[in-house]
């Protein structure tokens, strides 16, 4: 009976766990088999079997052979009274098997705990191991009643010990199980939340400082990320290693430390990066940005910050003779029909003028001609006077309407050139990096290993361009600028361009720019904005324990709070602090053109006394 309450006892666990795929290892006989078979099929689960009386040398690779499955999880049972049990544990340990990946039921009809803690305290048993231990408790001629443990190790290599709990009492006869007591409070949380203590173990952590050497000590590294001084200089190491330190205090491991002055070489080797591909290390204090080839190797758990590599360049309200200001209140087609209208409301006066003379026998000094109607006409646009006007009444209405056109066209007129004159700072018509590559604008970039990688490696054709006019010929020092002096370049030199990331030339901008000097800022992506994640090996045993509690930091508020001490996202410009200079080069072009009047009219004059001249010859 025990035997067939034994196989009731697989069944059940799998349909418990919901898993319809299982390998059997034991060393039971085919006539036992074929029942444990039968109540397989007639439960709709796929079952393969392997028989431990062989011998070891016949399982070469035998994890690839059995276990390397495209199943989100497979189910193992494995019976530890078999001679080679010994052998599929240690081979298993090694391949890694123990992970939320397998489900392992472990049977020792000897009852020999002791058997366990050999087999498993040195194991690769991770903590998020799904094992269940089971022993038999009591057997009679009904049924049987097994009691099952709970498995795992908070990492053995990182000094976690072996930890099996209690779990449950299961009673099974031959035709069904039941669960008759629990014996612990493990069916209240989840595996995750049972297992959320890592006390006594001790995590490395990959820490990045660039602006110390690394054979500084200890305590001044460690005091270089703890500090507020400079918040803006590794601000990404400095904001994960407060949030880590958050995990530590939640999850009460201790840590040790790897230094590095890098985040990488290149997308997965090296720097800190390299750190956690290679998995010498379980946390890293800085944050990556991801890519599909980081993705392979590494698993992001929360988004802790933005990456924004911008460029910046100044634009000065007062930048050169604003040529366009007095013409752009209206459009081209407006002048034309504003100038065709007060040619004709100046034929129309000297027709009016004429009529007065011949018809109504109003005689005047003179009859204007029509030149002087159309300068009256002109008088009107520029809310000027005349001596002359109709003397009709509705020579007169026609006057008065054409004042009130030119009244209502040159207010509006006034008031879109002072608004323009004294609104919001000059904007650049340079919005893409295509364009900026076609400027003749200076572009310098910050000395950070990130700006030379992507020139060199970016399939964008806008880069290339502008690797090709900007950079290609010239000298590194004419190019590559610290982000201070960058950032003070872009102030002095208008027009020159600065290429850096956000949060770190914004610390330099708020503190050495006045308020109307970052109104007249312009900014460009250099690249797409991008989410920073925290990361741990793709592997790593902890990554979906370290997601949940971040996930609660984040929801907390917490990270949140580090992040605004740490970044600067956006720069404020208030209007009210922005100083207007009104310059002469806003009326150069009206200078320009009087002057190009006067001699038009002197040239004009010239030869009206020339046809003078010959006329009384």
């Amino acid at each position: 009976m025990t035997i067939l309450s034994l196989f009731q006892l697989i069944v059940y666990n799998l349909l418990q766990v919901k898993l319809r795929d299982v390998i059997v290892f034991h060393c039971w006989r085919n006539s036992a088999l074929l029942q444990l078979a039968q109540l397989f099929s007639q439960n709709y689960i796929f079952s393969q079997y392997v028989n431990l009386n062989s011998a070891p040398e016949h399982w070469v690779n035998f994890h690839k052979v059995y276990l390397d499955s495209e199943l989100t999880k497979l189910g193992v049972f494995l019976d530890l009274s078999c001679s080679h049990s010994a052998y599929i544990t240690n081979q298993s340990s090694r391949a890694r098997l123990y992970s939320e990946h397998f489900h392992w039921l472990l049977y020792d009809e000897t009852c020999n705990m002791s058997q366990l803690t050999a087999l498993f305290d040195k194991a690769n048993l991770s903590i998020n191991a799904d094992v269940s231990y089971v022993q038999l408790a009591e057997e009679s001629n009904e049924g049987s009643l097994f009691t099952l443990y709970d498995v795992y190790s908070r990492g053995s290599h990182l000094g976690g010990q072996l930890n099996v709990t209690i779990d449950q009492s299961v009673y099974c006869n031959h035709s069904s199980c039941a669960v008759r007591q629990y014996l612990s409070e493990l069916h209240t949380r989840t595996r995750l939340q049972q297992r959320s203590n890592l006390e006594g173990i001790t995590f490395r952590q990959v820490a990045l400082v660039t602006v110390l050497p690394l054979n500084s000590s200890a305590q001044e590294l460690l005091g270089f990320l703890d500090s507020e001084q400079d918040a803006h200089v590794d601000w990404i190491s400095r904001l994960g290693y407060r949030n880590n330190l958050h995990l530590q205090e939640m999850l009460q491991f201790n840590v040790s430390y790897v230094w590095v002055d890098q985040w990488s070489l290149n997308d997965t080797i090296g720097g800190a990066m390299g750190e956690v591909v290679n998995e010498h290390v379980e946390l890293s204090t800085t944050a990556f940005v991801l890519s599909t080839a980081r993705l392979r190797k590494i698993f992001p758990t929360t988004d802790i910050g933005q990456f924004r590599s911008v460029c910046i360049f100044r634009t000065p309200h007062n930048a050169g003779i604003k040529t366009g200001v007095f013409l752009e209140p209206f459009k081209p087609s407006v002048w034309l029909v504003f100038v065709a209208l007060l040619m004709f409301a100046g034929l129309l006066l000297w027709l009016i003028f004429r009529l007065e003379h011949h018809w109504l026998r109003r005689y005047l000094a003179y009859i204007p001609s029509l030149l002087t109607s159309c300068l009256i006409s002109f008088g009107a646009a520029c809310i000027q006077g005349s001596h002359l006007i109709p003397h009709s009444t509705g020579g007169r209405l026609a006057f008065i309407a054409l004042m009130l056109t030119s009244f209502l066209m040159y207010n509006y007129y006034t008031s879109i050139v002072v608004s323009t004159l004294l609104g919001s700072p000059v904007r650049s018509n340079i919005k893409t990096i295509q364009q900026l590559a076609d400027s003749s604008l200076d572009v310098g970039f910050e000395t950070i290993p990130f700006n030379w990688a992507y020139l060199n490696s970016s399939p964008r054709s806008d880069i290339i361009n502008l690797v090709k006019r900007k950079v290609d010929g010239r000298s590194p020092s004419s190019i590559w600028f610290s982000a201070q002096e960058g950032v003070l370049r872009v102030r002095d030199q208008p027009g020159f361009v600065f290429i850096s990331e956000a949060s770190f030339s914004y610390n330099f901008v708020e503190k050495y720019y006045m308020p109307h000097e970052i109104c007249e800022l312009n900014e460009i992506l250099f690249r797409p904005e991008s989410s920073v994640y925290t990361i741990v090996h793709r592997n790593s045993t902890y990554k979906e324990l370290l997601k949940q509690i971040q996930l609660r930091m984040l929801e907390g508020g917490m990270t949140q709070k580090h992040r605004r001490f740490y970044t600067k996202s956006k720069l404020h410009c208030f209007s009210n602090n922005y100083v207007i200079n009104v310059g002469m080069e806003y009326a150069a072009p009206l200078f320009m053109a009087l002057l190009a009047a006067y001699i038009v009219s002197f040239i004009i004059l010239l030869l009206e006394l020339g046809w003078a001249y010959l006329s009384r010859r």
